[in-house]
């Protein structure tokens, strides 16, 4: 898995892996504990990660975080995300294989993710 965080001002800058620990991602649904934050957090730990996102994508946080040497990302640590997007990086292939790819759901396609989205109890709400 490869995982970093990045920045576009005041400068561009990306923030790598530093090795310091494990803690690269983070990701709760429909807990009732103040203990564990409900989204997905990035770096750091619990309660002050370099970046979190509530489950409803509404509010978050940024703080510094060793894990991957970087500083907060916003002015301020609460944020409110006006927009978010999702990317995904997959491997240059034939015209076939990039045809094969998109046969069948996405949750037949990211195995992976239907996994991790079961762990959560979630993977069958678009059903």
């Amino acid at each position: 898995m490869k995982s970093f965080l990045f920045q576009l001002h005041p400068k561009v800058s990306i923030f790598r892996p530093t090795g310091a620990n494990n803690n690269l991602q983070w990701c709760a649904v429909s807990f009732s504990s103040e203990a564990i934050p409900n989204g997905i957090g990035f770096g750091g730990r619990i309660n002050h990660f370099g970046l979190f996102l509530s489950a409803g994508f509404d509010q978050g946080h940024t703080f510094s975080c060793t894990t991957f040497n970087s500083p907060c990302l916003s002015k301020n640590s609460k944020i409110c995300p006006e927009a978010i997007e999702c990317w995904g990086v997959v491997r240059k292939g034939t015209q076939q294989e990039r045809q094969d790819a998109l046969k069948g759901t996405v949750l037949e396609r990211f195995k992976e993710d239907w996994n991790m989205l079961n762990m959560v109890g979630i993977a069958n709400a678009s059903e």
